[in-house]
């Protein structure tokens, strides 16, 4: 009964999980004391068997301590047996998760090591990138909820807007983007080609905003020797006369900007309905807005969306709109049209 028990014990620790294994091997008492005392009533009672058969007194001890002895070697080979066996289950199971945290650990450096490749590979520059990652590291969750979320929300914008880009789709925001429209002006190569409706940019050059993108066109022209051209489109050509058009004229043609005006009357037919507010970065990019209605006459101007169209189709059809529409087009102060 003592073996059978020592069996089931060191049955269950070897289908048990490693530290249950371990802390029964652990905890397991002495048996040492056990097996002696077998060992010993063995060889007692093999002796009073023989010596109740009759059998020499030499004999009789002989075969109490080869019979206590195989006893005793039975017993450790048995102990020995279950104790190897928790040992390799226990090695089995540590080698599954060593293997595991292993292939874990290979997959997340192969995983930044194809992040990194991908990184160097890109038009990007590293150090921005890392920077990036590196600085939004430093906002944790135990940043004040606000922070934390507003951060979060920037990234995950900020994501979504790349990878747009990145594929040649539309960007949309909701309302009017300022900082799209002077990050692209201040970094174009060759070209602006701009559509400018009364309708959307209603005191636009008076305002701060106004100055600021003026003042990144001018720059654009001086120091990028980009080509700039604007066509101011009026429903009513008495609008070309007021004070505010013309200054607006003249100070974009001193800035190097080439200026036409357009009243609607004198817009060809067929591209009446392509007349949108729209400008072309470097024959590459389309800039577009759509004014929201309004309920009052002489209220400003005010964006409903902005979109950053990349698909090549769309900026081609807006290339070849504003070019038939600057055809068609002319200096404020001719009154013909140029042939």
């Amino acid at each position: 009964m003592a073996a059978d028990e020592q069996g089931r014990r060191g049955s269950r620790a070897g289908v048990g999980t490693p530290s249950e294994a371990a802390a029964t091997v652990v905890a397991a008492p002495s048996t040492v004391t056990r097996k002696m005392a077998v060992t010993a009533a063995t060889g007692a009672a093999t002796f009073l068997i023989t010596n109740a058969l009759k059998q020499p007194v030499t004999t009789s001890i002989t075969l109490s301590i080869l019979i206590g002895g195989i006893t005793l070697l039975v017993r450790f080979l048995v102990d020995f047996e279950q104790r190897l066996a928790v040992v390799e289950a226990s090695s089995r199971s540590g080698q599954v998760r060593m293997e595991r945290l292993v292939g874990d650990a290979f997959a997340k450096i192969n995983d930044a090591t194809r992040l990194f490749g991908s990184i160097e590979a890109s038009a990007v520059q590293t150090d921005l990138v890392t920077q990036f990652v590196q600085h939004s590291t430093e906002i944790s969750p135990d940043s004040p909820p606000l922070i934390y979320n507003f951060v979060r929300t920037q990234i995950r914008d900020m994501s979504d807007f790349i990878k747009e880009m990145a594929e040649g789709g539309d960007v949309t925001y909701y309302g009017e983007d300022r900082d799209w429209l002077l990050g692209l002006t201040r970094h174009v190569c060759e070209s602006i080609d701009a559509i400018s409706l009364a309708s959307v940019d209603g005191g636009l050059w008076r305002s701060e905003f106004g100055q600021r993108y003026l003042d990144a066109q001018r720059q654009a022209v001086e120091e990028n020797e980009a080509r700039i051209r604007r066509i101011f489109i009026v429903d009513d050509r008495r609008d070309l006369a007021h004070p505010d058009m013309q200054r607006a004229c003249r100070q974009q043609e001193e800035f190097g900007i080439q200026v036409r005006v357009l009243d609607r009357e004198r817009t060809p037919p067929v591209l009446r309905p392509q007349v949108v507010d729209f400008i072309v970065f470097d024959g590459v990019l389309s800039y577009e807005t759509t004014p929201a209605s309004s309920l009052v006459n002489d209220a400003m101007p005010v964006i409903a969306e902005t979109r950053l169209v990349l698909r090549t189709p769309r900026v081609m059809e807006r290339v070849q709109v504003f070019r038939a529409l600057w055809a068609a087009a002319y200096p404020i102060d001719e009154e013909e049209r140029p042939q």
